[in-house]
Formats: structure tokens, C-alpha cells, sequence
């Protein structure tokens, strides 16, 4: 890529020589970052590194994002990397300086903005940001928003996806065989105790009536957080996320050193033990869990996953399966987890290889228009959109897919830069997917933490520690809970050396600089 791009600004900067001998005009320049934009004949061609997601379509063939092009001269070649590969491309790409002129789509850590902005080799954003007047006003109107991009240095790097969707928030749900239940007799559970009886039942009754054992009474994907079972140990009075930073009254706290997340744990041995719960929990990948929802015999009981449609498809999701609160645990303890996710803060970042900052930055420019930004994320009118006068409807997917199977082929939906307001919503019919996932999230939100870890911009110094700490700590954590869950370990034998180790590992410096990070952002 930056052998391509270095021959490209080759024949660029000898076209620019011959143009600057005739006429005596000069490249005009940005700021004081020192980057030149190159004039060329014909439009821009730009070349740009994509992080997707399992289910997105080919950036190069969506049309939304021809019409950008189109409409502002700059044509993107798009490579799209896949989030199963993208740190190991993405690492190998900003370690050995070839780069793309563009990331779109997220993907760059605090660590990667910090370290690579400083080393010039992703432009600053100050000095462009007022050739982006939808940008501009995106910033004015929120304050904390431009605090959350702003660096330590001080400079603006990315840009983000500002999305008020709040039910994107609460994104995972725990969903139940309402089929099942009527053949068996039985109500859907409502506390710990409960569902591991419904668990037993969905084993041991062939509820299917297929006459052979093959149901998988729970199934999940551990450790993840669309499909995971981080929300589960809130029946036990712990909530467990992501790196484990949980804020509790202003406090920060490690969460797998809690004691209710050590009772959780328990809890999940007990199931896997009898096999309640899916022995592969620990080794499937997406694709290998969705196919379970979708097999020919409708064999998983209940199972996680942002909607239900995804994982079982639309007929069993609407005709077999319904969402159920938030369990109770043993104490009486009913919770689960909120995030902040209207904020994606790395979804554009321009490089300096990048032969035009400002033509580039007129391009992304479009992305926070409000008809663009809806489309982009939401679906291309003709396609998933009808557009009547100021009102966007969400239409049926073809035959065989969910509604957000087919967004996802036919935009980058939440893989690109934009804004969705409140106001902005306020113009979209929802079809039914989208629907159920609000009254599902009117369902959660009672239950859901009130405090939620703000979008802290940590130091250089402090990210250095933190990954120095995080890495260790979190791959022990992850291999413990392995262990204690398929019973290789005893979590009662191994507690108290478990949380020693912790200590051992600096989890009280990991929460230290969370803490004063926290206290920072108020």
C-alpha cells in the first residue's frame, strides 16, 4: 500500500513541478501540520482501510457511498478487514508505516490515536475541522463529545459516530423457547432458581418431540458482549464487563474480584456440569453459535444475542422465542449492564500519506449530513428506506433475511462516522426488528446500572501501564473463569490465592489510574 501510494505522489508531485514551473503557483498547505494537499487532474481517488463486521457487505459496492463520492469528486478504494483479523492488519500496517490514506469504520485504539498522532503519522484535525461545517456544528452542539475526541496533546485526531439510539445501549438481551415452555407446561422463569429447573426441563423432555437428545437447554458465547454472558452476573449483585472496570457511588471496583461474581461463576459451573449449559461456550466462534439458532430442528432453548432474529432467524424469532427480564439471584438481586456506545469515537482518521487532507475532509464532511448520516446507517432509500417527505420508513428484508442482515450488506451501518440525534430519529418508522429491540429496552432499562464509565482519554504514561497491566490481568481472569466453570479448578479452593495473584498483578495500580481518570473527566 505505501509502495502504491509513494508512486502515486511521485506522478502527483511531478505533475505539481510542472504546473508550479509554468504558472508559479504553490500547493496550498494546512495549518501548521505541514501537509500539502496535491491538485490533480480529474477527480481524487483515495485509498481506505475498512473495519467491518461479520455481517457487512462490500464498501466498494454500496451505493450510498458512490453517491458521496460522486457528489463530492473524491473517489475511495476501500479495503475491508474483518474484526476477527483487524488488530493483527491493522498493527502490521501502523508498525511498518504502509499505510492507507484513510481508516473508516473504528478500530483505533486510545493507544494507537495517542501514539500515531504524536508520530505525524495521523494528521490532526483542528485546522481541517472548518472545511466540515456539519462537523463543526456537530462539535459546537456537544461539548463533551469534542472533550471525549480531544487528545492529551490537545489535538483532534478522529471522528466519531455520535448515535442518541439508546437502545443500542442495553444491547444484549437473554431470549427464551416460549414454544418450549407451552409444550412443557411451564412459565417462563423469573429468578436464578428458576430457569436452571426450566434448563433441566428443556434437557431432559425432548421438547422438540424429535425423540433424540440434541437440544442445548443455554447457549452463549463467553466473554462477549452482544452474545455473552458478562450481564448474567447481575443476579448475583456484580455486573461483569469488558477489562472488568465497573463504577459503583463513584468508585471504581475490579468486578472479578467481587464476591458476587465469584457466587456467578458457581452458578455456571453448576449448569455447565449438568450440561445446561453449551460445552462450547468457550470455543465457538459467531458463525458456529448462529447456526445453532438457525438449524434445521429448532434445538437451543435460550440463548443471548442483541436480537433475536439474528441468531434464530425472523419466523422462530417472532413465533417461538420472547425476551425475558433480567433474573432474579439469590439475594434478590436484579441487574444488568448498561454502556456507552453513542460515543465510537474512532470511526475517521486521515494519514499522512493522504494527498488531499481537505478534499478528504469535505468527503467525510457528507457523512454528518442528516439524510446522508440516516441512509448510511440505516439503510438506502429504495432499498431498506421509503422516503415520504421528511419521514424515513424501514422496509422489509428480502426472503431469508433479518432486517439488519440486509442493512448491514447494503451499508456500513455503525462501521462509518455520522450522527443519528434524538430529532433524527424522531423521522424513522421503524420496522418490527427495530421495534421489539425498543420495548426490549424498555424491558432492561429499570434494571440496568445507572452509572455507567464515561469516555475517559487516559496519557500516553497511563495507557503504557494500563496495557502493560491489562493484558496479564485480563488473560488470568479469562483462563480462571475457563477453569472454574468446566471444573478443571475449584473456585472455593482457589479464591484466595486467585485475588493475591490479582494484587500481584497490579489490579489495585489497573484500578488506581481508572479511578483518577474518572475523577479527571467529572
Amino acid at each position: 500500500m505505501r509502495k502504491q501510494r509513494f508512486l502515486k505522489q511521485v506522478f502527483y508531485l511531478g505533475m505539481a513541478t510542472v504546473i508550479i514551473a509554468g504558472s508559479g503557483v504553490g500547493c496550498s498547505s494546512v495549518g501548521d501540520q505541514g501537509k500539502e494537499s496535491i491538485k490533480q487532474e480529474g477527480p481524487l481517488t483515495l485509498q481506505a482501510v475498512a473495519a467491518v463486521g461479520a455481517l457487512s457487505g462490500d464498501f466498494n459496492q454500496m451505493d450510498i457511498l458512490k453517491r458521496i463520492s460522486s457528489e463530492t469528486g473524491v473517489n475511495v478504494e476501500y479495503e475491508c478487514i474483518p474484526g476477527n483479523v483487524w488488530n493483527e492488519k491493522k498493527n502490521l500496517m501502523l508498525a511498518s508505516n504502509d499505510l492507507p490514506d484513510l481508516f473508516i469504520g473504528g478500530g483505533l485504539s486510545d493507544s494507537d490515536i495517542n501514539k500515531y498522532g504524536k508520530a505525524g503519522m495521523l494528521l490532526p484535525l483542528d485546522d481541517l475541522i472548518q472545511y466540515a461545517p456539519n462537523v463543526s456544528a456537530m462539535l459546537e452542539k456537544y461539548p463533551e463529545l469534542k472533550k471525549a475526541l480531544t487528545s492529551p496533546d490537545g489535538k483532534i485526531y478522529t471522528l466519531p459516530f455520535y448515535d442518541e439510539f439508546l437502545p443500542e445501549n442495553i444491547p444484549d438481551n437473554l431470549f427464551i423457547n416460549k414454544t418450549w415452555l407451552d409444550q412443557l407446561g411451564l412459565d417462563v422463569p423469573k429468578t436464578t432458581d428458576e430457569f436452571y429447573e426450566v434448563l433441566k426441563a428443556f434437557k431432559t423432555q425432548d421438547p422438540n418431540g424429535n425423540g433424540k437428545n440434541d437440544e442445548i437447554p443455554f447457549t452463549y458465547r463467553a466473554n462477549q458482549v452482544y452474545t455473552g454472558d458478562y450481564s448474567l452476573s447481575g443476579a448475583f449483585g456484580t455486573l461483569d464487563v469488558p477489562g472488568h472496570i465497573i463504577l459503583e457511588n463513584g468508585q471504581v471496583k475490579f468486578s472479578a474480584m467481587e464476591d458476587g461474581y465469584k457466587e456467578a461463576i458457581k452458578w455456571f459451573e453448576k449448569l455447565y456440569k449438568e450440561g445446561l449449559i453449551d460445552q462450547e461456550i468457550f470455543t465457538q466462534d459467531q458463525s458456529q453459535y448462529i447456526s445453532k439458532g438457525k438449524s434445521e430442528e429448532m434445538i437451543v432453548g435460550a440463548f443471548i444475542i442483541y436480537a433475536d432474529e439474528n441468531f434464530a432467524g425472523v419466523e422462530r424469532a417472532y413465533n417461538d422465542y420472547v425476551a425475558m427480564e433480567p433474573l432474579i439471584g439469590p439475594n434478590g438481586d436484579q441487574k444488568w449492564n448498561r454502556y456507552k456506545f453513542g460515543m465510537a469515537l474512532d470511526k475517521f482518521a486521515i494519514t499522512n500519506v493522504n494527498p488531499d487532507p481537505i478534499a478528504t475532509m469535505k468527503w467525510i464532511d457528507k457523512f454528518y449530513e442528516e439524510d446522508i448520516s440516516i441512509q448510511v446507517h440505516w439503510g438506502e432509500v429504495g432499498k431498506s428506506l421509503q422516503k415520504e417527505g421528511e419521514m424515513y420508513k424501514i422496509v422489509e428484508a428480502p426472503e431469508g433475511m433479518s432486517i439488519d442482515e440486509y442493512r448491514f450488506k447494503t451499508v456500513p451501518a455503525a462501521n462509518a462516522p455520522g450522527i443519528m440525534t434524538s430529532e433524527m430519529y424522531e423521522k424513522i418508522d421503524f420496522a418490527v426488528d427495530k421495534k421489539k429491540k425498543i420495548e426490549r429496552y424498555n424491558l432492561y432499562d429499570p434494571y440496568a446500572n445507572k452509572e455507567v464509565m464515561p469516555v475517559i482519554r487516559f496519557t500516553d504514561e497511563e495507557l503504557n501501564e494500563l496495557s502493560t497491566i491489562s493484558t496479564d490481568l485480563n488473560n488470568y481472569v479469562e483462563e480462571m473463569k475457563a477453569k472454574w466453570i468446566t471444573g478443571t479448578s475449584d473456585i472455593e479452593k482457589d479464591w484466595e490465592d486467585y485475588k493475591s495473584r490479582l494484587k500481584e498483578m497490579n489490579v489495585e495500580r489497573y484500578v488506581q489510574i481508572y479511578q483518577e481518570g474518572y475523577e479527571r473527566y467529572k
